[in-house]
Parts: structure tokens; C-alpha cells; sequence
């Protein structure tokens, strides 16, 4: 998923996975949310739409502490 995210910087973002765990650590965050994000939306009426929409909150904030690290460690 983080390769959709953010396609030109793998190599960056597996670096500092490496080397930070609480970057790690929101990665995996981030990665296991949108795997149920998306599990969601292919079974229509599973879950609450606040659910959903608190599951989507939740990513973007993900994304934005992901590309925030990225910015401080000069790979993007």
C-alpha cells in the first residue's frame, strides 16, 4: 500500500523503517488500516459508515506523519 502511496521513495521509506521503529511501527499502522479499509468496502454494510469514516481520518493523518518523516530526513 505504501507503494501506491508514495511510489519514488521505496528506497527511502524501507531506510528509515530500518533505522526508526516508531517510523516502522506507523508504517505497519498504516498498512494494516488500509488493508481493513479496503476489506470494508468490499463488503458493503459490514461496518458503520462513522466507522469507516474514523478509519479514513485515521489514514490520512498515517499518510500525512509518513511524508512528515520523509520531509525530515530530506527524502522527499
Amino acid at each position: 500500500m505504501l507503494d501506491t502511496l508514495f511510489p519514488n521513495h521505496q528506497a527511502a521509506i524501507a531506510g528509515l523503517r530500518r533505522a526508526d521503529a516508531v517510523f516502522d511501527e506507523i508504517c505497519r499502522d498504516y498498512q494494516l488500516l488500509s488493508d481493513e479499509y479496503l476489506s470494508m468496502n468490499a463488503e458493503p454494510g459490514s461496518q458503520s459508515y462513522q466507522f469507516a469514516c474514523d478509519i479514513r481520518e485515521t489514514l490520512d493523518g498515517l499518510r500525512d506523519e509518513i511524508a512528515q518523516s520523509l520531509r525530515r530526513a530530506g527524502k522527499m
